[in-house]
């Protein structure tokens, strides 16, 4: 079902009459006797639009008739007005015309075939069937497109018939009633049904983002016209906030960052350099005790330095050892002990973990686990004594 009301894209007000209503869930579904409004077709989104000021929730062909959603009901037979959103309506159409625009000339240049295209609000993105996509083309492709921008080549809607399109399109494609055309100067020829800005100018600049490579082909992304000028506005933006935390202008932002970055490195360096100092002076502090089994309890000290700390203890030292830590709601139990005492840490750890539903494993010298922290764990472990664990 041909429109041809939306081969303008400027004409976004409209007089109209309801047809036809129908209810769904508490909605009203409006069938209009004409439309400007867009509805979503060939990866172009709907129009945001109104009827009478109620905005349209959604739109639908149904039985020959061009439905609009809405949630109150206008009588059958009312004269309504409809808008369009134009700023909306205009950024889709200059997106969708530079997508044919890339297609055409990378068709035109390289022979290759668009496989789909995707927009969204910061960019849009082209998938071609290439071997092989480059720098080099990339700004190649951008230099074309906005010298035939500059050059402002006209965009025209045709309605030609099969005869004259077959001469520009495969006859597969035109098992159509009505044939609806979009053409660009003489790059392109090509059946759409979507909505266009009236010659490229419009379309204002498009930029080349970046590409990358696909199991078909390659990926183009782009951004163009009022996406693009949005796209920088938010760009900056963040480049400005970025700027202000680094005290620094762009051009230095990347310098700014690796300082922080490297930075970084070096205080994580010298916190481990800490942690290793902290734990060879607590092993030496806990060793000096005259405890049959060394226990004790710590507060955030994480798994890793706990256990670093009893394989310290109990290898260094020959001690045994039960260490835990408590982190929030949970803790983390560590046994170790040298092969000389004969103590299966693994055996031991099997039995408190059992009575308080930790969980975790190890072997004869060294067993470690985890679970909820209680003050009754801390009791039980405080009251080991050696002779009951060997």
């Amino acid at each position: 079902m041909v429109n041809k009301l939306l081969d303008n894209c400027f004409t976004t007000e409209y007089s109209t009459v309801i047809t036809d209503i129908e209810e769904e869930q508490g909605d009203y579904w409006h069938a209009c006797k004409e439309t400007i409004y867009f509805m979503s077709k060939g990866g172009m989104a709907s129009d945001i639009g109104v009827i009478n000021g109620l905005p349209i929730k959604n739109a639908r062909i149904k039985d020959g008739k061009q439905w609009h959603l809405l949630e109150q009901k206008i009588e059958v037979g009312a004269n309504v007005v409809m808008s369009i959103n134009l700023h909306e309506r205009f950024r889709k159409c200059q997106i969708h015309t530079a997508q044919h625009l890339i297609s055409a000339l990378l068709h035109n240049v390289y022979q290759v075939e668009t496989i789909s295209h995707h927009v969204s609000d910061d960019e849009s993105v082209i998938e071609f069937n290439f071997d092989h996509f480059n720098d080099k083309m990339a700004k190649e492709l951008m230099v074309l497109c906005n010298g035939l921008i500059r050059d402002d080549l006209e965009v025209s809607i045709l309605y030609p018939t099969k005869a004259e399109a077959a001469k520009f399109v495969n006859e597969k494609k035109l098992n159509h009633d009505e044939i609806r055309v979009v053409r660009i100067g003489n790059i392109d020829y090509n059946l759409c049904g979507c909505m266009h800005v009236p010659s490229l100018r419009y379309i204002q600049m498009i930029y080349i983002i970046g590409f990358f490579k696909t199991t078909r082909g390659y990926k183009i992304r782009y951004a163009c016209g009022d996406q693009l000028l949005n796209s920088i506005d938010q760009r900056y933006k963040t480049l400005d906030e970025a700027s202000n935390i680094l005290a620094t202008s762009h051009l230095y932002v990347n310098t700014g960052i690796n300082k922080i970055i490297n930075a970084n490195k070096e205080l994580a360096k010298q916190l481990q350099d800490s942690k290793h100092r902290y734990i060879l002076l607590c092993a030496d502090q806990l060793s000096k005790r005259e405890d049959a089994i060394i226990k004790e309890k710590f507060h955030d000290l994480g798994k890793k330095s706990l256990v670093s700390l009893a394989q310290r203890i109990s290898i260094f030292y020959e001690h045994p050892c039960i260490l835990f830590t408590i982190l929030d709601d949970s803790c983390h139990l560590v046994i170790a002990a040298p092969k000389r005492f004969g103590m299966n840490c693994k055996s031991v750890f099997t039995t408190i973990a059992n009575q308080f539903q930790l969980k975790g494993g190890g072997n004869e010298t060294l067993a470690q686990g985890g679970g909820i922290y209680t003050k009754e764990l801390a009791d039980y472990i405080n009251n080991i004594q050696l002779m009951d664990i060997l």
